[in-house]
């Protein structure tokens, strides 16, 4: 082999190139303000699985976060024993905080992002985070469980289901599911490392207030979440009301 060591080392790099990537972050570090509150070797989700003695659900990250709904500051958290990754956006400071507004929300990829009318989740996350944004303190979680923990795709089959005159119910457990599969072990680690002591929690659905309850976190009251039902989720938002017990 001729000319310098190119071997890979035991982060894949190889001898030149990680000398080139130290040189550049130090030209990096020179426009910096001050250091940031993580180290880079952190920043691989997998370096933070091996730590055995540490928490399963771990904060990753947090940045100033200036949003349409106001100013907040976002928490990124690791769940490592699956890697999957959830987020708090955060309204003041919430550490220590008694009956802390706090909506925990599950990631609703058709409603959040596509804007679907066959679900009324997406209106209830805009009017968590207006809500939380006109209080002095408040934070929304973002859980990454998505249809109520039965994942996407499953998701979109459920609605194809429904399109042929199941109900959201019935769609889950023709395809082997439960009608509601969501924990909330992860949004009572993600308030516990917030620092909140009790939360005044932003939901229809007594069964989040129940499970959370039982993950330890204190409810001090609920707060509703009035949305408008539409000629396409009458069906569903019925099914929640009437077969899941959800408060309207």
């Amino acid at each position: 082999m001729s000319g310098s060591d190119n071997r890979a080392g035991k982060n894949g790099f190889t001898h030149d190139f990680a000398a080139e990537l130290a040189a550049r972050r130090d030209t990096l570090r020179k426009k910096m303000f001050g250091e940031p509150d993580f180290s880079v070797e952190e920043v691989s989700i997998e370096a933070r699985k091996d730590a055995a003695h540490s928490a399963p659900v771990v904060l990753a990250a947090h940045a100033h976060f200036p949003t349409r709904f106001g100013v907040f500051e976002l928490y990124g958290f690791v769940d490592r024993r699956n890697n999957k990754e959830h987020t708090a956006v955060v309204k003041g400071n919430i550490s220590g905080a008694i009956d802390c507004p706090v909506r925990v929300h599950s990631q609703c990829h058709t409603g959040d992002v596509w804007g679907s009318l066959r679900c009324d989740c997406r209106d209830q996350l805009e009017s968590s985070l207006d809500y939380v944004s006109r209080q002095e303190r408040g934070a929304v979680v973002y859980l990454k469980q998505e249809g109520r923990g039965i994942g996407l795709a499953n998701k979109i089959r459920a609605y194809h289901l429904q399109d042929l005159g199941l109900d959201t119910i019935e769609a889950n457990e023709y395809l082997g599911f439960p009608a509601e599969a969501r924990s909330y072990d992860v949004a009572a680690e993600i308030l516990r490392t917030l620092g909140v002591r009790s939360v005044a929690l932003i939901t229809n659905n007594p069964d989040k207030i129940t499970k959370l309850t039982e993950e330890g976190i204190k409810i001090t009251r609920r707060i509703p979440v009035v949305i408008p039902w539409n000629k396409h989720n009458e069906t569903y938002m019925q099914t929640k009301q009437e077969s899941m017990g959800h408060l309207f």
